[in-house]
C-alpha cells in the first residue's frame, strides 16, 4: 500500500518529500514521479542503493541519506545538478565514487561523516562550489593536492581518521575558516598554515604535535584546541656553547642575499640574471633575531606564548611552543630574547 504522504505529495507535486524511520529497502516507485521536489530526506532506513528511474527528480538541491547502509554512493547522484547539499553520513561507503564526486559540481556541503572511507578522491576537483566537506571518523590517510581546486571551501572536518601529514598546499585555501583535524597522527603544522589568514577556528587536539609554526600568527584564530598532544615544555637543560661551521655554498647563498639589500651592489646584478641561482635562493628565510637571510643552515628553537592573550582567542588554550629559527648560535647566545632550543628526550 503506498504512503499516504506519498500518494499526496504526487498529486500535489510536492517540494519536499520525507520518508525518514520507515525500514526501507528500496525506494517506492512512487516516489520516481515528485519531479517538481526540491528536497529528498531518505534518513533512518535501510536502504543500501537508489534507483535510476529517480534521475527525474533534476530539481533537487537538498538530500539526506544519513543513517542507512549504502556501501557506494548512488550513481543516480550524479544526475541532479542543482544539489547543493548532500548527508550521507552513518553509512558503510568504504569511497567516494569519483565519477559521481566530480558531478556535484554545484554542492556547497558533502557530509559523509562517520562510514569506512579510505581516501578522498583527486575527482574532489570537480566540486568549484563546496563550501563544507565533512569527513569525520573515516579511515582517510591522505589529503589529496586536488584539494586546492575547492577555492570556495569554508569548512574542512576531518577529525578522527588516519592522517600524518597537512599538505603544504593546504595554505591556498584563503578562505578556510575553521579546520578540524583532533585524533589523527599528524606530528607537525606546515608554515603554509599562515596563508590562511581567514582561519577562524583550528582543533588538533589528540594528535603528535610538538610545537606550532611561526605562521600561526599570521591566522585570525579565535579558537584553538590543541590538548593531549606531547607539546614541548620549558624546562631549562645545560647546553654547551658551540661554533658556527657553515658549508661553503651556505656562504654565498648568504653573501648574495645581503648583497640583495644594495641596489648598487655588483653581485646583485649578476645574481639577479641567474635563474638558476634566484631558484636555489627562493627557499631563503630570515632569522627571527637578526634579520639577515639563511638558506640551509640554521637553529630551531621555540619561544613560548600564552595563546590566549597572543593569539586573540576566545577559549583557554595555555602556553604553547611556537617554532622560530635562528641563523647561527651567535645569534642564540646573544643576550635579551626569549628563544629556547630544542631538546628531545633520547
Amino acid at each position: 500500500m503506498a504512503d499516504t504522504s506519498l500518494l499526496s505529495a504526487v498529486r500535489g507535486q510536492s517540494k519536499s518529500v520525507t520518508l525518514c524511520n520507515k525500514s526501507l529497502k528500496r525506494i517506492p516507485p512512487l516516489l520516481c514521479k515528485v519531479t517538481g521536489a526540491k528536497q529528498l530526506i531518505l534518513k533512518n532506513n535501510r536502504l543500501r542503493e537508489l534507483p535510476y528511474e529517480l534521475e527525474n527528480l533534476r530539481d533537487l538541491q537538498f538530500v539526506n541519506l544519513g543513517n542507512n547502509e549504502f556501501q557506494k554512493l548512488p550513481l543516480v547522484l550524479g544526475c541532479f545538478p542543482h544539489i547543493e547539499t548532500l548527508h550521507i553520513f552513518n553509512n558503510q561507503l568504504e569511497e567516494l565514487d569519483g565519477e559521481v564526486i566530480i558531478r556535484l559540481f554545484n554542492c556547497r556541503l558533502l557530509n559523509a561523516n562517520n562510514n569506512q572511507i579510505t581516501a578522498i578522491p583527486p575527482e574532489i576537483r570537480g566540486m568549484k562550489s563546496l563550501k563544507t566537506l565533512c569527513l569525520d571518523k573515516n579511515k582517510i590517510s591522505v589529503i589529496p593536492p586536488e584539494i586546492l581546486s575547492c577555492a570556495e571551501i569554508t569548512e574542512l572536518h576531518l577529525g578522527n581518521n588516519r592522517i600524518r601529514e597537512l599538505p603544504r598546499e593546504l595554505g591556498y585555501l584563503k578562505n578556510l575558516k575553521k579546520l578540524m583535524i583532533y585524533k589523527n597522527e599528524l606530528s607537525e603544522i606546515p608554515e603554509e598554515i599562515g596563508h590562511c589568514q581567514a582561519l577562524q577556528v583550528l582543533d588538533i587536539s589528540c594528535n603528535n604535535i610538538t610545537m606550532f609554526p611561526e605562521g600561526i600568527y599570521h591566522c585570525s584564530l579565535s579558537e584553538l584546541h590543541c590538548d593531549e598532544n606531547p607539546l614541548l615544555e620549558h624546562l631549562p637543560v645545560l647546553s654547551q656553547n658551540v661554533n658556527d661551521v657553515f658549508y661553503l655554498k651556505e656562504l654565498c647563498a648568504r653573501m648574495i642575499l645581503q648583497s640583495f639589500k644594495d641596489r648598487n651592489s655588483v653581485l646583485r646584478k649578476q645574481a639577479t640574471v641567474r635563474p638558476d641561482v634566484l631558484n636555489i635562493l627562493k627557499d631563503a628565510r630570515k632569522c627571527v633575531l637578526c634579520d639577515r637571510s639563511y638558506l640551509f643552515s640554521w637553529l630551531e628553537c621555540v619561544h613560548f606564548v600564552d595563546a590566549k592573550s597572543v593569539l586573540k582567542l576566545s577559549n583557554r588554550a595555555g602556553k604553547i611552543p611556537i617554532r622560530a629559527c635562528l641563523c647561527s648560535y651567535d645569534c642564540f647566545y646573544s643576550e635579551n630574547h626569549n628563544y629556547f632550543a630544542v631538546s628531545y628526550p633520547t
